[in-house]
């Protein structure tokens, strides 16, 4: 790792930009984790409806005991990282090794990306999923994901096939949420929505889709979505997020160190509700 010494810098540094986080509207934080790693949460069935009866003793019919499905959600993600800047790196690079500005600068480029991977991650891996378990067999998942290469002839028409897929399966509409990769929304624009929206002209102008069918637009860096991935439709009630534990400290001359020792800690995790496993579209590349 190169240390440069400065013989005449400016008291700035260029830092590594990177994109902002872009999972922060596709999650929940409604659960409670105070003094749990984990929760139980609980669904109620829903009743079945009967022809009610003007006459005899069970008129609205035999009555069931609500049942309900349970759902366990461990917190397991306990992330770490530690850095040094020796006092004398700190006075000969015009102090720009400032601690305050490298655990911003770190928690931007590191940790908002490493979130961001594991949250899509999750909502991958329930994507994948033929059967919920305890939750029932699920069926009918090859009418929400779909895959084959997306192009800019078809890059809309997929959009419409797999947000109706989810609309089909009762999912909410206000709040609904599509993350797709750069060249998703490049061929996108290419498509039809820029052509058949009545707005057409003005989102060209200031290429800026905003909405598609009502849907929310995040473009997340490829780097970022799950493999052969480039298009998740989702809402927030589906995905948990708890961020239970973000801790950080600054030591200035720690036990054997002359200088500055940075330590960041942070506990979290996602979870998919497996019960609202039809409210999720996905387009696979492959």
């Amino acid at each position: 790792m190169a240390i440069n010494l400065a013989s005449k810098f400016e008291s700035k540094t260029s830092e590594l930009l990177k994109a902002r986080a872009k999972t922060s509207s596709i999650v929940n934080q409604d659960w409670s984790w105070d003094g749990v790693n984990a929760i139980n949460v609980y669904t109620l069935t829903d009743p079945t409806m009967n022809t009610y009866s003007p006459s005899g003793a069970n008129r609205y019919g035999n009555p069931d005991e609500v049942q309900d499905t349970k759902q366990t959600f461990t917190l397991s993600r306990d992330r770490s990282w530690t850095n040094t800047i020796d006092m004398s790196n700190y006075q000969d690079t015009m102090e720009v090794r400032k601690p305050a500005k490298f655990l911003a600068q770190a928690t931007k480029n590191v940790l908002v990306p490493e979130v961001d991977t594991y949250r899509l991650a999750t909502l991958a891996t329930a994507g994948a999923l033929t059967n919920g378990g305890n939750y029932g067999t699920i069926t009918a998942r090859n009418a929400i994901v779909t895959a084959g290469a997306t192009s800019a002839s078809n890059a809309y028409t997929n959009f419409l096939a797999i947000n109706a897929d989810v609309t089909d399966k009762e999912a909410p509409e206000d709040g609904r949420v599509a993350v797709m990769t750069a060249a998703y929304y490049n061929l996108l624009k290419q498509g039809g929505f820029v052509l058949d929206s009545d707005r057409g002209q003005d989102k060209l102008s200031s290429g800026d889709l905003g909405m598609v069918d009502g849907v929310t637009i995040v473009v997340c860096p490829s780097g970022r979505m799950p493999s052969a991935t480039d298009l998740i439709i989702t809402h927030p009630s589906n995905l948990v997020a708890p961020e239970k534990l973000k801790d950080y400290t600054i030591h200035k001359n720690p036990p054997g160190v002359n200088g500055y020792l940075i330590e960041y800690r942070i506990r979290y995790d996602a979870f998919f509700d497996l019960n609202k496993i039809y409210t999720l579209g996905i387009h696979k590349t492959s």
